[in-house]
């Protein structure tokens, strides 16, 4: 019988670490117990078992850590994520007269002040965003007292975790931890999803608009290491030098004059030789193009407003507030139901799912504008949707009394009543004597 080395455990605890991954792989596809999810795909778990991450385009490797470095990426990831966590989460119960927000619950600390021994609230769902964004998966270990009521959420990271479906639903394991986690004691962000189960990375499926731009700021770094200026040529009137002058005098001129410390000296050349720059300018080379097509692209992948990110090339006083409304709208709204529905499903008792829910405060984005939160209330007030004490709460101010009334303006009235109330204005009421002449 031939040796088969992936069968043989002696021969596998001598293997290489990498000999030893595949193998690890191999048996798990073939055990066939229960089927792992957690993959984005065949090729990327080869990639990250060999150590390339999310796999290199133009020779630049890209992955979790290297795209970040992309200031679009930064910018938008950053912002979007920590907009996310600033945002008050309550807990509301419905009830047969409307709705009554819920104090004590034991899920409501742990979503706005503290998550666990390592993170705040705040920390939490940040991180949770932000690599839910880029990686399409995060996922939040959930700590219980007595198997019910939840004490803490711990952030665990999609490169530590393993997803396996099995009877219907999903169970998760951890690294450095044996044991194996049902569904509803892990809470599972996930972003756009093929198969109903897994989000899709962002970097697995663009790494090659993410490999552009990296690419093209290696690139940009390394002409102005250059003194911002492209290489010249050396000629000689006359004669040709031997390979090992050449080299030399390349090395040479290269450490006197290239960089920007060095940029606007003046050039001394050897007896007989001429200095001819070649004509390149940085739109020549569509460093700027291109920086402008990859940020585009990037902003759009993660459905960011340019002008959040300092591109105001398209922007103007008039459609700025539009822009700022649609983000919140296209952007935040989607993820914010998204976090609602996974903490209702799993922070919750199952008594507790039908009639309460979770739901962010979008009126805490208007914190730092004073007129537009003024305008805001105002119009809440007259319309009857918030009373004058209800303002007070949210700007942290105590009650009033006679605040707690809504009140409407005097002048609306149901458009089913208009016509009511007109007729009566123009009708004459029956036998009435006619005016008195006016004495003259």
């Amino acid at each position: 019988m031939p040796f088969n080395f992936w069968n043989n455990s002696a021969a596998r605890s001598a293997a290489t670490p990498l000999q030893a991954a595949v193998s690890a792989e191999r048996e798990q596809r073939s055990a066939g117990v229960v089927e792992s999810v957690s993959t984005e795909s065949n090729d990327a778990r080869l990639l990250g078992i060999l150590g390339f991450g999310g796999g290199s385009v133009a020779g630049v490797p890209v992955n979790q850590q290297t795209v970040m470095s992309i200031a679009a990426v930064y910018a938008a990831v950053n912002a979007i994520s920590q907009d996310i966590a600033g945002l008050p989460c309550q807990l509301f119960e419905q009830t047969t007269t409307g709705r009554e927000r819920v104090s004590g619950h034991a899920a409501t600390p742990i979503l706005n002040l503290k998550a666990s021994g390592l993170q705040n609230s705040f920390q939490f769902r940040q991180t949770s965003m932000a690599v839910t964004l880029l990686r399409g998966n995060s996922y939040g270990l959930i700590e219980r007292a007595g198997k019910l009521k939840p004490v803490q959420v711990h952030f665990k990271h999609p490169d530590e975790t393993t997803v396996f479906k099995s009877g219907g639903r999903l169970w998760y394991r951890f690294s450095g931890d044996p044991k194996t986690y049902a569904d509803y004691d892990v809470l599972h962000f996930r972003g756009l999803s093929l198969d109903g189960v897994m989000g899709v990375s962002v970097i697995h499926y663009f790494r090659e608009t993410f490999g552009k731009g990296l690419a093209a700021s290696k690139a940009h770094t390394s002409f102005y290491q250059n003194g911002a200026k492209p290489s010249g040529t050396l000629e000689m009137e006359k004669g040709t030098l031997t390979d090992a002058a050449a080299a030399r005098l390349s090395a040479s001129f290269a450490a006197q004059y290239a960089g920007i410390e060095n940029a606007g000296k003046p050039i001394l050349l050897e007896e007989g030789l001429k200095y001819k720059a070649i004509s390149l300018t940085p739109e020549d080379a569509e460093f700027i193009s291109i920086h402008k097509l990859t940020r585009s692209d990037i902003f759009s992948i993660l459905r960011f407003p340019p002008h959040k990110g300092g591109d105001l090339e398209r922007s103007t006083n008039n459609n700025i507030e539009q822009q700022s409304l649609d983000y919140v709208g296209d952007t935040l709204m989607p993820w914010l139901l998204n976090f609602e529905q996974e903490y209702r499903l799993k922070l919750l008792l199952p008594s507790e799912v039908e009639n309460r829910y979770f739901k962010h405060n979008l009126a805490a984005l208007l914190r730092a504008d004073a007129t537009a939160r003024a305008n805001y209330y105002q119009k809440l007030v007259q319309a009857g949707i918030y009373s004058i004490n209800e303002v007070r709460e949210m700007e942290e101010r105590n009650a009033i009394d006679g605040g707690d009334r809504h009140l409407v303006q005097v002048n609306q009235m149901p458009l089913d009543k208009m016509d009511e109330t007109l007729a009566a204005r123009n009708a004459k009421p029956a036998n009435t004597p006619p005016p008195a002449p006016e004495n003259e």
